[in-house]
């Protein structure tokens, strides 16, 4: 059968689409949409009725896990109480988040769960994922509204004694060539430099930490998929960096080149704060360093050529306001 050349022409165009509708992947495997990732420790935001239900309650020690409750120790600072012009300038900086900054997700610290963020995160976020714990001490995730995510359980076995804080685990795109898996952690405070096999009780909990993060790490690179560790590290990578782990992976000496090894091959390891100049949060900042990084695997560098880091320190015109002990770190990520 012979056809016109007309025909022939239609006939050509019809198997084409057909051929894109049959496998909608080809349109996007060589595609890479602009990805910005953000961390923030809030410092023990709660809303002011839970901060009220509480305080009669609270411990002289830190309440373990499933204690809805929060310390009170003499002559230690108190969780802070917060009015309504604190969390308005809190607001403030997540909607240059939101605006100033694309952030389409902020991986959360210190937030009692969905209502406190949303105190702070007040439009256009979807607040979810947060791990499933009494302690008003939480990790979750603000995400822009309209991204396809899927909230992946809770890495429970960051939490070794039983008051520690488990991992959030988010996968964002999921089941498209741009699916990125995403692990916010707030690891165990106190052990900020230094070898982590010395007798002392914050190190020898992170020390226990660290082998489960690497394990996690590990699984994402069997899996071929890009991802991510976010979040507070309490531990300055600029320095941790530097040291080798030591040769028992359950037992490091340091965090960085125990997560960032190459075994399995692609097991490494990108910093957001890498060669970065600390910027304060503001005037009273006590931190000389980053403890706030943002990691990213291989496969995400790859696709994500350009990188831009910032840091967002609080409005000078709100000092004096209980705003938080850290300010967001952010890294925009395009090709």
């Amino acid at each position: 059968m012979s056809f016109s050349p007309m025909m022939r022409r239609l006939l050509l165009a019809c198997v084409t689409a057909g051929a894109l509708n049959a496998y909608p992947f080809v349109t996007h495997a060589a595609s890479s949409s602009p990805l910005t990732l953000a961390t923030w420790n809030m410092e023990w935001l709660m809303t002011p009725r839970a901060h009220e239900d509480m305080a009669p309650h609270c411990t002289s020690q830190q309440p373990a896990s499933n204690e809805r409750t929060f310390p009170c120790t003499p002559g230690k600072p108190q969780p802070p109480s917060r009015t309504q012009a604190d969390f308005d300038a809190l607001a403030h900086t997540a909607t240059q988040l939101r605006d100033e900054q694309q952030a389409d997700v902020v991986a959360l610290q210190e937030v009692d769960g969905p209502d406190a963020a949303r105190m702070v995160f007040t439009k256009g976020w979807k607040l979810d994922c947060f791990v499933n714990r009494a302690h008003p001490q939480k990790v979750g995730f603000a995400i822009r509204e309209g991204l396809p995510y899927r909230c992946n359980g809770d890495l429970n076995a960051l939490d070794i004694d039983g008051a520690t804080r488990a991992g959030a685990d988010i996968t964002l795109y999921p089941g498209t060539a741009q699916e990125v898996r995403l692990l916010a952690v707030h690891l165990k405070s106190g052990c900020f430099d230094g070898r982590l096999d010395r007798h002392f009780g914050p190190c020898e909990r992170l020390r226990q930490q660290v082998p489960v993060v690497e394990a996690w790490v590990d699984q994402r690179v069997r899996e071929g998929k890009a991802f991510a560790v976010l979040g507070d590290f309490n531990r300055r990578l600029e320095k941790d960096a530097r040291y080798p782990a030591g040769p028992d992976e359950a037992a490091p000496l340091n965090l960085m080149q125990a997560w960032s090894d190459n075994e399995p091959p692609g097991a490494i390891l990108t910093r957001a704060t890498e060669g970065q100049a600390y910027v304060p949060c503001d005037a009273s900042d006590r931190h000389k360093a980053y403890i706030d990084d943002i990691l990213i695997d291989p496969k995400l560098a790859a696709r994500n050529k350009n990188r831009r880091f910032a840091r967002l320190p609080f409005n000078p015109q709100d000092r004096g306001r209980e705003l938080s002990d850290h300010c967001p770190v952010v890294w925009g990520l395009s090709p």
